[in-house]
């Protein structure tokens, strides 16, 4: 399970996004992203892709993260999501 404090942004097989299983739009998104890092001291927030997600999309994702100023952006594994919990 992932912590409350852990921001993740998903990337389904079908090209829809949500932000910790909240639905959000392609158009949406950056200001999304502003509005949850608003209130946060970290600006850290991982991507999770599912199934066969191209590279391409992620990185058009990593992208409009680092337009709304999350600098520290990381890609979620199964292996690190089953340990996310733990820190």
């Amino acid at each position: 399970m992932i912590r409350d404090d852990v921001v993740v942004i998903q990337v389904l097989a079908d090209g829809t996004l949500r932000i910790n299983q909240e639905p959000v739009s392609w158009e949406r998104l950056g200001n999304r992203i502003e509005e949850v890092f608003k209130l946060r001291a970290t600006r850290v927030a991982l991507i999770r892709g599912d199934g066969p997600v191209e590279f391409g999309v992620v990185a058009s994702v990593i992208d409009v993260m680092y337009t709304s100023g999350i600098a520290s952006v990381g890609l979620l594994t199964p292996d690190l999501e089953k340990g996310l919990g733990q820190f």
